[in-house]
């Protein structure tokens, strides 16, 4: 087991310098989920996993998952969620820091990202691609259930003609076309784009 305390104060105003700008007010709030949410993110851990807890709160789930994963890192800014805990397992390591600005460990497999209103989706997702980790589990994009997001190749913007996207960035949209292209198959399909205006803009 591990902590590692940064020893800046956390606030929601701090600015790191990885260019990812102020935290957005939500960003800096925790409240735990409900138990279907967790279940959701559970049913996608492996245990040859080494995961990425980004915002991990009171580590409720980072607990949960260090159960089935091989080594669970959790980051989370707030020090008094950190307090208080019980021991940690010997394969979750806590890191005390804003996670957009530390470096990560190596070998993260997979992220996840319980964070509804998270702004940062994009600079996690990057990060996580360029550590070559599988995916990253989410609720950020679409504000909703947890997803998984392939960290992959994606279809370039270019080549979305019509329907339901979500980009790498966080973006989500809906691409208009002709009406009678709006099929039922069509409405249930999203396309993973990546380089959205978003991204541009």
């Amino acid at each position: 087991m591990g902590w590692n305390i940064d020893r800046r104060p956390p606030t929601a105003d701090r600015s790191d310098g990885s260019g990812g700008g102020r935290l957005d007010e939500w960003e800096s709030r925790w409240a735990p989920y409900d138990e279907p949410t967790y279940q959701a993110v559970l049913s996608y851990i492996r245990p040859d996993d080494v995961v990425l807890d980004i915002g991990a709160g009171d580590l409720r789930l980072a607990r949960r998952m260090a159960a089935i994963a091989r080594h669970v890192y959790a980051i989370e800014m707030q020090p008094d969620l950190l307090a208080h805990q019980k021991p940690l397992p010997a394969n979750l390591t806590v890191l005390c820091a804003d996670a957009r600005s530390i470096p990560w460990p190596g070998g993260i497999t997979l992220g996840v990202l319980l964070m509804r209103h998270c702004a940062h989706v994009g600079l996690y997702a990057a990060r996580l691609r360029a550590a070559d980790c599988r995916g990253l589990i989410t609720n950020a994009r679409w504000r909703l259930d947890v997803e998984w997001m392939d960290l992959g190749l994606r279809l370039p913007w270019a080549k979305v003609e019509f329907g339901w996207y979500a980009c790498l960035c966080g973006q989500t949209g809906f691409v208009a076309g002709l009406p009678e292209l709006l099929t039922e198959a069509r409405m249930d399909q999203v396309s993973e784009t990546e380089n959205c205006p978003a991204c541009l803009g």
